[in-house]
């Protein structure tokens, strides 16, 4: 794929680098897939846009599971969402926690997707997770370019590049996408945003964050073994069929350990729905999803950072920040109805310390 971007290497900070691995050892299922349907058309949508959905189905903890998605194109023109579904009373509902996965005294929680392939996508389970009951996993073939692609990048561990987009476009109005690809994990989503293992102390994984109407910063952490390479796209899609910026008039302030729920009132299906939340952090990380799914580290700096999506309903959904926090004091919400157009969409993940 053509190199497009523009880059600076500096330093990685120490204190951006809160990320783990363990590679869990387990039986695949597989999952038999309908075959590929059109996806539903909606405003700025390609209704001929080829899509695949799981619908909701069990995910067993320790456990990776194959779906067949069977689109039979190139990996590097899919879209991927996926959510968890925490099935116990008061629990928290359509959520992302822990998306990525989180370590915390030797227990494993949250879930990853990875070996993204033509045909195939697994979806892990860590063994201690208590909120990913069930998944979703949608993947579609975009149907339009984004508007600036890095290409597949190699990335060393420890150091932060700066992508120039050059777009000019005011950041609020931008969406940006970042896949990790890496030899035992295939295209992935492990520790994304941030993951810390305690013992021994490590920091893996990547995340992006300062975006501006020009660049974008992605920092891979000290100690990560799996993401050898980012891609990042940015692109100004449609606009959202609701946009917390505009509904409230601005970053809404989360206080530590609190939930903010944002009512969105679209009477939809949460199926159907992609939607994106960020953070923002006037301090050290801009906009950014920094520790998104939120995370654990026992030694200091330390403690529960990071947010998380939950909750989702027809009509709202909440972000929750965790106690000690401190990337994450704004967040936003965009939510798009069935919209082919947001490429590589991502949502802030959610996790509540156990």
């Amino acid at each position: 794929m053509k190199d497009n971007r523009t880059f600076i290497r500096v330093p990685a900070l120490a204190a951006a680098l809160v990320v783990a691995l363990l590679l869990l050892v387990g039986t695949y299922t597989v999952i038999a897939s309908p075959a590929p349907r059109a996806a539903a058309a909606s405003p700025g949508d390609s209704s001929s846009a080829t899509a695949w959905s799981s619908g909701w189905v069990p995910l067993v903890a320790g456990t990776p599971r194959l779906f067949n998605h069977n689109l039979g194109g190139d990996p590097d023109d899919y879209a991927v969402e996926v959510w968890f579904r925490d099935t116990t009373p008061s629990g928290a509902g359509i959520n992302r926690r822990v998306y990525g996965g989180l370590e915390s005294g030797g227990s494993w929680f949250g879930a990853f997707w990875e070996h993204l392939t033509s045909n195939t996508i697994s979806v892990h389970r860590f063994p201690n997770d208590q909120t990913a009951d069930e998944v979703f996993v949608r993947v579609w073939v975009v149907p339009s370019a984004a508007d600036y692609d890095s290409g597949w990048q190699n990335i060393a561990a420890g150091t932060t590049e700066v992508f120039t987009h050059g777009l000019g476009i005011t950041a609020t109005d931008l969406t940006v996408g970042l896949w990790f690809s890496g030899t035992v994990r295939g295209i992935h989503h492990h520790a994304f945003g941030g993951l810390a293992v305690d013992g021994p102390q490590l920091l893996l994984g990547a995340h992006w964050h300062n975006l501006t109407d020009n660049s974008v910063q992605v920092t891979r952490h000290l100690d990560d073994t799996d993401v050898e390479q980012v891609r990042v796209v940015v692109l100004q899609g449609d606009p959202p069929d609701y946009d917390s910026l505009v509904a409230l008039g601005g970053w809404q302030f989360v206080a530590q350990d609190q939930k903010f729920t944002f009512a969105h009132n679209l009477n939809w299906n949460p199926s159907m729905m992609l939607v994106r939340a960020e953070c923002y952090d006037p301090v050290a990380g801009g906009i950014n999803l920094w520790l998104a799914g939120g995370n654990v580290k026992g030694w200091p700096p330390g403690g529960a950072k990071g947010a998380n999506l939950q909750n989702l309903t027809a009509n709202a959904v909440d972000v929750y920040r965790w106690p000690n926090d401190d990337v994450c004091p704004e967040a936003r919400v965009r939510i798009w109805k069935r919209s082919a157009l947001l490429y590589l969409p991502l949502v802030v993940s959610n996790y509540t310390a156990p």
